[in-house]
């Protein structure tokens, strides 16, 4: 409970309407602007953070509308990924509510490239996601996956392995 209310405490510092009201998506975004904070590249590190997001047209707006609302533009970006073609220059995908062979698509495009992938989906999680942000009926939850992500090269904070739900 303690860590729930920790995060919740870092999440609501970047949101515009300060916990009035938030929307699931907008929600999702802080997270993943969060979960960007705490990772850490192999080098040379990304000097702007390109976050891409596939399967969820309101989650991109609401990623949009966070980045505009904290001033980010110049160091962050936001990208809707209809089709696999850009996803190499992706820091940070996001892959929501997809099927099996559609996860384990855009999982093999990017192979081991230090891409921090996200998904909402348990499915998503156990098919090589380094973070499954997971929403129930009242809570929104995210587990790590430290294997895969050190596969890619990619790094968490202490801080965000102690707040998560699981970490393996």
């Amino acid at each position: 409970m303690i860590k729930a209310c920790l995060f919740l405490l870092l999440l609501l510092s970047v949101l515009p309407s300060h916990g009035q009201n938030l929307s699931e998506n907008e929600l999702k975004a802080a997270f993943l602007y969060r979960f960007s904070q705490f990772s850490k590249w192999p080098p040379p590190p990304p000097h702007s953070l390109q976050f891409c997001v596939v399967g969820n047209h309101e989650l991109f707006k609401a990623v949009s509308a966070l980045l505009y609302a904290q001033n980010l533009q110049q160091t962050s970006s936001v990208l809707e990924m209809p089709s696999s073609e850009q996803v190499k220059q992706c820091d940070v995908l996001f892959l929501s509510q997809q099927n099996r062979q559609q996860t384990k698509y855009w999982l093999s495009q990017i192979e081991q490239s230090p891409i921090l992938v996200v998904a909402d989906t348990s499915e998503g999680f156990r098919q090589g996601a380094m973070i499954g942000l997971i929403a129930d009926a009242n809570n929104l939850s995210f587990r790590v996956n430290l294997t895969d992500a050190k596969r890619r090269g990619l790094t968490f904070s202490a801080h965000l392995l102690k707040l998560a739900s699981e970490v393996r």
